[in-house]
């Protein structure tokens, strides 16, 4: 009698906590549910950097219009404020090409020729297509972390001319991603004051 009241316990146990593993939400880590604030920066800076390229302050800018049209989180004015810290890459050219103020820094991109000669056919020219190529562009989702550093990333995604407003097809990717895993209640913007 006893042994069967314990594996009938067993059983009950075993349902429970399979049950329990049913219903976590797959994918995305809580800290979607739980956030409320988010703050944007590239991955050179944030927008007060001013040694930061145009590329990547527009970036930055259109992600933050994103995020507030989503209505799902509010923007943070810093980054120790925020509970989720989305940063933005927007994809350089490549190809040996050098292009002014798309390299984070003043100064010459190393490996690259920052002056060319027009004489000279062997350097690449910017009226040739395949020379005008871009990395991808990269959105990644951290958290912040007891020590100040970024914890993660908790989400992260690349694609060709993904940032590019006003599609931000990579965050039309994570909103995808987080109502799935996290739906909004029935009204929509459930984190908005």
């Amino acid at each position: 009698m006893l042994r069967k009241l314990l594996v009938l316990l067993l059983i009950v146990f075993t349902g429970a906590a399979i049950s329990q593993a049913k219903s976590k939400k797959p994918g995305l880590p809580e800290q979607f549910e739980k956030a409320k604030t988010v703050f944007v920066e590239s991955r050179y800076g944030d927008l007060t950097d001013l040694r930061l390229n145009r590329d990547q302050r527009d970036a930055i800018l259109d992600m933050q219009d994103g995020i507030q049209d989503w209505g799902r989180y509010s923007l943070a004015s810093a980054r120790v404020d925020a509970d989720l810290i989305v940063v933005v890459y927007r994809g350089q050219y490549i190809n040996g090409r050098s292009f002014p103020g798309n390299s984070p820094s003043t100064g010459p991109v190393p490996g690259r020729t920052p002056i060319q000669n027009p004489a000279d056919a062997s350097q690449s020219s910017a009226t040739n297509p395949a020379d005008t190529e871009r990395e991808k562009d990269e959105l990644r989702v951290y958290t912040l972390g007891q020590d100040g550093k970024l914890k993660g990333p908790i989400w992260r995604s690349q694609m060709d001319n993904g940032l590019l407003a006003p599609s931000l097809f990579l965050l039309q990717q994570l909103k995808y991603d987080v109502e799935k895993a996290y739906p909004s209640p029935a009204g929509g913007k459930p984190n908005t004051p």
